[in-house]
């Protein structure tokens, strides 16, 4: 850092004399910004409708001053929409020059007025908006008095004014509401500097400042007797949104207490078993991927372990920098079930070659796909193998229809209320209780309940989930207690009957036989780690290792247990796919109005 400061600091000295000897380079593009106006003046028609509500008629003349060079294609004027947090109904009539001549405009966002010229524009330049406005007073909190308090240019405009200068005219009819209350700042945001004003007959007052910096503004208030204006009405009713976002929601909200309903009764999944107990096998025919759909965990680490545990592939680790890769090696697929075919396919694909390797961490968007296409029929196999019931459509739909219409209903009013400023706390609570109606009832009554043959299963993974949580010690001393004994039968699927020995010790083979085949259900249920640790502490009891993985390093039990981890880790990630007043005082920036603007 140093060097690079020094070798900056020689470049500069060197570069002086060689700036003096080429003379001034070409000044810096000035920015769009970078001009004044010479003057603003706003005349505003103060008066009221049939109803009494306030109304505002403003034609603005702006005389900007812009360089000779090739800088700007005309302005931007943003204007004030609201105003004490109500809508003011702000609507642009027209943009002229100084001889009634239109100018192309755009609005963005209803207070964005870009004024732009195809051309560059030069010199003296002038643009006259009008537009109106209404309920643009409000009664004054000390004094009980309504007045008009409106910023004039407003404090956001980068540009200086030399002059600016406001003047009201109320209508005849308000004449005699005028308390000859009036007052007028100057400045920055919050600035109480007073600004000349003056009333010029019974009807007019005129507020003036001169030589206003960028962001500083003209403020004008004028005070006008109790009641003069009819304040705007934001209640419930006095506008349609609030009631029908009401409306909209309450039906939401019956719609959510039905779908309650039916979840707890109709929808609800079988009982099942009054109590857990521990299994120590998985249920016969049922394969950790559809284990998975029962216990709502991800099953592709799982499936490939069983697939290599049961002869199909090898988990072939490879050296490389930082964390180990690993790769699968295709083995045969004699034996394997469907849901591993689709699997050895997915990796492999067809034909399926003996001795072919997938490098894990490669993502292949045609396997995740298929398996992806595995795990989204899940549901409806186990509907048609009688795990589950089919969804009810004419009870979803007789649920969900007025949930839908009701919450949309309540949300969108909600929304259109809260915006408009009509309807107070009730349209705020609307909007939430639409939302969570529309999110928890589909999830409620979109399901298949779990049949008395799917319940039984559930319980019998979350009974297998229970044995394999156990400390190993546990595990061995409930297999060689009489409840345990009693459930290790040879037609569980242990054709040889070495398992049904009560007497399993931690060094017999057949205890690493079996918790070798629960490898894979214990990184179903995310126990891979410890049990692969305890399990490579039996192969290196017996002085063996597993046929199905090929490390890199010598094996030892925690080689081993961090390989498995490591391999459910890089599955789960390569396949992620998938699975203020007039007589108070008054400062700038503290009315209505105002806004600012800038050059284009």
């Amino acid at each position: 850092m140093r060097r690079i400061t020094v070798a900056l600091a020689l470049l500069a000295v060197l570069g002086l004399p060689l700036g003096l000897l080429l003379g001034p380079t070409t000044p810096a593009h000035a920015g769009v910004d970078d001009f004044r106006f010479s003057s603003m003046d706003a005349k505003y028609s103060l008066s009221t409708d049939a109803d009494g509500h306030s109304t505002l008629r403003t034609v603005e003349t702006l005389v900007a001053e812009f360089p000779e060079s090739n800088q700007n294609h005309g302005i931007r004027r943003t204007l004030v929409d609201s105003y004490d947090g109500h809508p003011t109904g702000l609507r642009i009539q027209s943009v002229t020059d100084q001889n009634g001549t239109p100018r192309e405009y755009t609005v963005d966002e209803g207070t964005e007025v870009t004024i732009r010229d195809d051309e560059f524009v030069h010199g003296r330049q002038v643009y006259v908006l009008t537009y109106t406005q209404q309920n643009v007073t409000l009664p004054k909190s000390s004094s009980g008095n309504d007045e008009f308090y409106w910023d004039v240019n407003g404090t956001d405009w980068a540009q200086p004014f030399d002059r600016v200068t406001a003047t009201v005219t109320v209508s005849p009819s308000l004449a005699d509401a005028l308390t000859g209350d009036v007052a007028a700042a100057q400045g920055t945001q919050g600035s109480t500097k007073s600004a000349a004003i003056e009333r010029t007959g019974d009807r007019t007052v005129t507020a003036s400042a001169r030589n206003l910096a960028a962001h500083e503004n003209l403020t004008l208030a004028i005070g006008f007797t109790a009641g003069t204006f009819t304040p705007r009405a934001g209640g419930v009713f006095d506008s349609p949104w609030p009631i029908l976002s009401l409306v909209g929601a309450l039906i939401a909200l019956a719609g959510l207490i039905a779908a309650v309903a039916l979840r707890r009764g109709r929808l609800a999944d079988a009982p099942g078993r009054p109590t857990i107990v521990a299994e120590y096998r998985p249920p016969a025919g049922v394969g950790v991927v559809f284990a998975g759909h029962f216990l709502r965990r991800t099953a592709t680490a799982a499936e490939l372990l069983a697939l290599a545990v049961d002869g199909h592939l090898r988990l072939v680790e490879k050296p490389g920098k930082g964390k180990p890769k690993f790769a699968l090696e295709f083995v045969t697929a004699d034996g394997v079930d469907d849901d591993g075919l689709v699997f050895l396919h997915a990796l492999f694909g067809d034909p399926l070659v003996p001795g072919k390797e997938r490098d894990v961490v490669s993502k292949n968007k045609n396997a995740i796909t298929r398996i992806q296409s595995l795990y989204s029929g899940l549901p409806a196999r186990a509907v048609r193998e009688g795990y589950r019931r089919p969804i009810h459509a004419r009870t979803v739909a007789a649920v969900l229809v007025p949930v839908a219409v009701g919450g949309l209903a309540g949300l969108v009013f909600g929304i259109v209320s809260v915006v408009t400023v009509f309807g107070g706390f009730w349209p705020v609570l609307a909007i939430p209780v639409a939302v969570i109606a529309l999110a928890i009832a589909p999830v409620l009554v979109i399901r298949r309940p779990l049949t008395a043959k799917g319940a039984e299963l559930r319980d019998q993974l979350r009974g297998l989930e229970v044995y394999i949580k156990q400390a190993e010690a546990d595990r061995l001393a409930y297999l060689q207690s009489p409840e345990g004994a009693e459930r290790m039968r040879p037609s569980d699927g242990d054709q040889s009957g070495e398992l049904a020995d009560p007497r399993l010790s931690l060094g017999d083979a057949s205890w690493l036989r079996l918790n070798e085949k629960l490898l894979p259900w214990a990184a179903l249920v995310g126990e891979q780690k410890r049990w692969s640790r305890e399990l490579g502490e039996h192969y290196e009891e017996g002085g063996s290792q597993p046929e199905w993985y090929a490390g890199h390093t010598a094996f030892t039990p925690a080689v081993f247990a961090s390989s498995i981890g490591g391999f459910s880790t890089s599955t789960t990630s390569s396949f992620s796919a998938m699975n203020g007043g007039s007589t108070g005082g008054v400062s700038s920036g503290g009315g209505g109005g105002g806004g600012g603007g800038g050059g284009v």
